[in-house]
């Protein structure tokens, strides 16, 4: 592992990786400085995303987002968000797409959110896959369509997400999107309740106290 003092040389000779490094090193570091020097870690991601490195530019837009080391900007938070977002950072699409769901920063736009939310479905981030189960489910954005909204609240449930994995037994209880099944539904609800998701656990005890067969 490099030094940080090696880091820091490279850093203020320019070098937009280690500007990169040196600002998470000195954010999220286990040997991080306390408190976290934020207007530090700040100056060092706007310098490297200003030359295009795509997850300095997420971690700008984490910055202006929460006003960590500068005044919040929502909007600015947005802007970096999408500069990394259409170079396919995951996690920069799913913020950008609570943006446009929120109309946090930028205009509420459900069909922006939903173009958003399934690039980073299809990368794999577990939060959209998630979100976007929901969206098909409840109709946001798109058609309602059950089956659809299984296959994504599937995807994230076996990423280990506990809200899909709830989602995902409810439907098997419903019969949203797939046939209705107690053995199912009571596997996915034991999956999050093992995860503490309270929800989840409250429908444990609804279902211990049901008699019947297993289907």
């Amino acid at each position: 592992m490099e030094t940080t003092k090696s880091l820091r040389r490279r850093a203020e000779q320019g070098n937009t990786d280690a500007q990169f490094r040196l600002a998470y090193r000195l954010a999220f570091g286990r040997k991080r400085p306390r408190p976290t020097d934020w207007e530090a870690v700040f100056k060092l991601c706007r310098s490297a995303a200003a030359a295009g490195h795509v997850r300095a530019q997420f971690y700008l837009g984490t910055c202006y987002d929460s006003g960590q080391g500068c005044a919040q900007n929502v909007s600015e938070a947005m802007r970096w968000y999408r500069k990394a977002a259409k170079a396919g950072h995951p996690e920069a699409q799913y913020n950008l797409a609570f943006g446009y769901r929120e109309g946090d920063g930028v205009p509420q736009d459900y069909a922006a959110m939903i173009r958003w939310l399934s690039k980073a479905a299809e990368a794999g981030d577990a939060d959209s896959q998630r979100d976007l189960g929901w969206c098909y489910h409840e109709g946001k954005g798109v058609t309602v369509d059950y089956t659809a909204a299984v296959r994504w609240y599937r995807k994230a449930a076996k990423a280990g997400d506990a809200m899909a994995q709830y989602n995902l037994g409810l439907c098997y209880m419903e019969g949203d999107g797939v046939a209705v099944s107690k053995r199912w539904a009571t596997y996915w609800f034991e999956r999050a309740a093992e995860q503490g998701y309270r929800k989840a656990s409250a429908k444990m005890a609804i279902f211990s106290s049901l008699t019947g067969p297993l289907s």
